[in-house]
């Protein structure tokens, strides 16, 4: 006899309405900076913009994921057979929007066309590993490595038109470390510590929205 468990609505809104205003901002930046790169063909900017895409990505995967989560969908229902596309492709996009930003600094250095194919295999094979293992750690660590290096590397440039990016940059750094630190805990927080942190998240995303705006305008 298959196993129910109960729907929360209460944690499926709030987990819907973070999620959609997550969606809306990432979107809304990655279309509002095509202007600025269709003038300019910075490379920099277009894997700027292909961060916040993939960003989108992570989250719209990520909420799928959530669904089997918090929705103890009884043991028959198909859901448990999207559960592994589900998760590798949450940690793919999550990963290549953070090799995106690393990108956006070392672009005029490493050929782009053997990074793609170096930041994708470790992409794939992380969210692979991270599910056979059943620990996101391993991938979270390296989401965390590689969010700081974006961070070291936007500063070692000596360029001060860039003392914008480089505060979306701390800005993207304290909304991830946020968000590792939400899904690392999962089960340890209550659930109004994590709307907290939640609404922590959309406010430093509202600050990188506006800084964006601003650096667009």
């Amino acid at each position: 006899m298959p196993l129910h468990n109960f729907f929360d609505p209460m944690r499926f809104g709030t987990e819907l309405a973070y999620t959609l205003i997550i969606l809306i901002f990432c979107f809304v930046i990655y279309f509002r900076t095509k202007v600025l790169y269709d003038l300019t063909k910075h490379k920099g900017i277009k894997y700027f913009r292909y961060a916040f895409l993939f960003f989108g990505l992570a989250y719209l995967t990520r909420f799928i994921l959530h669904l089997r989560l918090i929705s103890t969908i009884s043991a028959d229902i198909p859901m448990r057979l999207i559960h592994l596309p589900v998760l590798v492709l949450t940690g793919y996009f999550s990963t290549m929007a953070i090799f995106s930003l690393v990108y956006t600094n070392i672009w005029k250095r490493i050929n782009a066309k053997h990074f793609i194919l170096f930041s994708n295999i470790v992409a794939v094979l992380l969210s692979i590993a991270a599910f056979l293992t059943r620990s996101h750690m391993i991938l979270i660590s390296l989401q965390l490595v590689l969010m700081i290096c974006a961070v070291i590397l936007s500063f070692a440039k000596k360029t001060k038109k860039l003392s914008n990016v480089r505060t979306l940059y701390v800005l993207i750094l304290i909304f991830w470390l946020f968000n590792l630190f939400t899904i690392g805990h999962r089960r340890l927080l209550p659930f109004e510590v994590k709307v907290i942190f939640q609404l922590i998240s959309i406010i430093v995303f509202l600050i990188i929205h506006h800084k964006v705006s601003k650096w667009t305008k």
